[in-house]
């Protein structure tokens, strides 16, 4: 484990630095945010920041990374899906997939797509090249962080005497953020409809 990115992070990190890695993924650098996440909780528990700064951190750069993400895409436009760093996101399949989750779910997908690590990269950048608006993309992507991003930097703090156990769960700490996160977006849709019906409806 010397060599990997979460020990590095351990050894060398610091908030600044936890933040910029954050944001360099959004760049297309393989520095997988769990990971880093994880490390700054671990960091927190030894002291290097408190714990909810750490958290606010992870949010801040995940937000920005994903940001980035976002313009890229929406400067490549549709040269997004055959650009020769890019296309590889995009076989027809999942393209298709995807087109047909924006249809029946519409903007709600970029929330649904944080918890999706295969998906989260191209959900992210078809919402750019489809024409989404920067702030309704930054709304429901905020939303899901206010999930993940507590729950994976607490996970590090709480287990950082055995970070490579705690590395390993969290896939299952995103399954079960994943679910709260879609029961919580069901909560809202039906208070919705419910006021939507309680609305008079205009005389003919």
């Amino acid at each position: 484990m010397a060599d990997s990115p979460l020990q590095l992070l351990l050894t060398h990190g610091s908030g600044p630095l936890v933040f910029l890695v954050l944001v360099a993924g959004g760049l297309g650098l393989p520095f997988p945010e769990d990971i880093v996440q994880l490390a700054a909780g671990v960091l927190s528990h030894r002291g290097a920041m408190p714990l909810p700064a750490a958290i606010a951190l992870c949010f801040a750069g995940v937000l920005c990374g994903d940001t980035v993400l976002f313009l890229t895409a929406r400067r490549l436009g549709q040269a997004v899906y055959t650009h020769r760093r890019t296309r590889r996101l995009f076989p027809p399949e999942r393209r298709e997939r995807i087109q047909g989750l924006y249809a029946k779910h519409g903007s709600r997908v970029v929330f649904l797509g944080r918890f999706m690590s295969v998906l989260r990269v191209p959900v992210f950048a078809m919402a750019a090249t489809e024409g989404m608006p920067l702030r309704r993309f930054l709304l429901w992507d905020g939303l899901a962080l206010c999930l993940s991003s507590p729950l994976v930097v607490t996970l590090g703090y709480l287990g950082s005497a055995s970070v490579d156990r705690v590395a390993k769960g969290v896939g299952r700490v995103e399954h079960f953020a994943a679910l709260a996160g879609v029961a919580a977006l069901l909560v809202a849709l039906a208070v919705r409809h419910a006021r939507e019906r309680r609305q008079p409806r205009p005389s003919a």
